[in-house]
């Protein structure tokens, strides 16, 4: 069997990485008081990375596991999200924040997160009134994770709206009834995202009086859904991070776009709801682009 090369600096972060996942030495340096001290240290950066790979100060705050970057080859070579998936990374809080607030009040919305990795769009979700919150992931490793992560949340925060976890498909997960906030951050691919569009379209044709909403984070196969004839814009924008969150990502504010369809009301009229998705090399990332 062939080696893989790997460059001493590439060694030294896998070593302490491991070090720092032993769990007597992870209870320390991802303790929330001691996290900022703890970064100021030499070498520390090897313990806890950069951008995404940072702890998170969301984590830092509710005791979570949501940071970290997972390219899908970085999958155990068994699953079947390692075909399909683009990478996993947790939104920034304040953005998604952001974006449900464009949303008329969401008392009587499901919200569903299709493929919610370790499931900090659920956890955030869970600050606003959703009559239920939903997460479809297809790595059972992640979805695992998801499920720790809300139980903790669930502690924390026993008046809020549970969050459940479904290990699936989200092309053909059964779309729940009633009022639905749909949230994607580009997940996977657009053959993937087509055949979402596809179930939300017979959602509305088997219901037209519900609402749906679509919220887009990294849109970069917003495409699919303005080909849908049963939806329309509702808003687009690109939402800054938190204070707080400068540096735990690659920018310092993120794309969204927001459809609607069903008897979802009409939103005020906006030429910024229209703007251009322009998708860079390597198909990974979108801006917007004003008309």
């Amino acid at each position: 069997m062939a080696l893989t090369r790997v460059s001493p600096k590439a060694l030294a972060r896998r070593i302490a990485r491991a070090i720092g996942r032993i769990p007597a030495i992870s209870a320390i340096v991802r303790y929330p008081p001691l996290v900022g001290a703890i970064e100021k240290l030499p070498g520390a950066r090897l313990l806890y990375g950069g951008g995404w790979t940072r702890i998170h100060p969301f984590d830092r705050l509710h005791g979570t596991d949501t940071s970290g970057f997972a390219a899908a080859e970085d999958l155990p070579e068994n699953e079947g999200a390692r075909a399909y998936a683009c990478f996993y990374a947790g939104s920034q809080p304040n953005v998604l924040r952001l974006a449900i607030a464009a949303l008329p009040p969401v008392d009587p919305c499901t919200f569903v997160d299709l493929g919610c990795g370790k499931g900090r769009a659920l956890l955030v979700a869970s600050e606003f009134p959703f009559r239920d919150i939903v997460g479809v992931e297809l790595s059972p490793a992640l979805a695992k994770i998801a499920r720790r992560n809300a139980a903790s949340m669930a502690r924390r925060f026993p008046r809020r709206t549970a969050v459940r976890v479904a290990v699936g498909d989200a092309s053909a997960f059964p779309l729940p009834a009633g009022d639905l906030v749909l949230f994607l951050y580009h997940p996977f691919g657009a053959e993937v995202v087509a055949g979402v569009v596809a179930g939300v379209e017979a959602a509305i044709a088997a219901a037209p009086g519900r609402s749906i909403y679509v919220v887009y984070y990294n849109p970069v196969a917003g495409h699919c859904f303005d080909a849908s004839r049963l939806l329309r814009r509702r808003f687009a924008g690109t939402l800054p991070y938190g204070a707080d969150e400068l540096g735990f990502g690659p920018d310092e504010a993120d794309p969204v776009v927001v459809w609607q369809g069903g008897a979802a009301s009409a939103p005020p009229p906006a030429a910024s709801a229209n703007a251009r998705i322009h998708v860079a090399p390597g198909g990974t990332r979108a801006t917007l682009e004003d008309l």
